[in-house]
């Protein structure tokens, strides 16, 4: 969301990454995923969207279990679910940034 909403605002997400990178705002989704797999749309990291939803599904089902009441967790579990609505299970899941904000490339794509 980060880096649509910096595209929108005009910043070229490749620069925004460079930025993060260089400082303590770097992770693997800024070294790895955006770079490899969706600033050039190729959403071919290998680890699909069926195992990210049963990944999260199951985070929430064991928070559930602690009686452990995760606000931001539950929203982003039913952001996941959501998104099989128009990702299948057998896409990558880099492609959920297609749902997040088709200014990275442009707008309406």
């Amino acid at each position: 969301e980060a880096v649509a909403m910096a595209a929108r605002a005009g910043v070229d997400p490749e620069k925004l990454l460079q930025g993060l990178n260089a400082g303590s705002g770097r992770s693997g989704a800024t070294q790895v995923m955006f770079p490899t797999w969706v600033l050039n749309k190729a959403y071919d990291s290998g680890f699909t969207m069926g195992l990210m939803r049963k990944d999260v599904g199951l985070a929430s089902d064991l928070a559930d279990s602690l009686d452990m009441d995760l606000p931001l967790s539950r929203v982003v579990a039913q952001l996941w679910q959501a998104s099989s609505e128009t990702l299948a299970d057998n896409e990558d899941f880099c492609a959920i940034v297609q749902r997040t904000d088709a200014t990275l490339y442009g707008h309406g794509e």
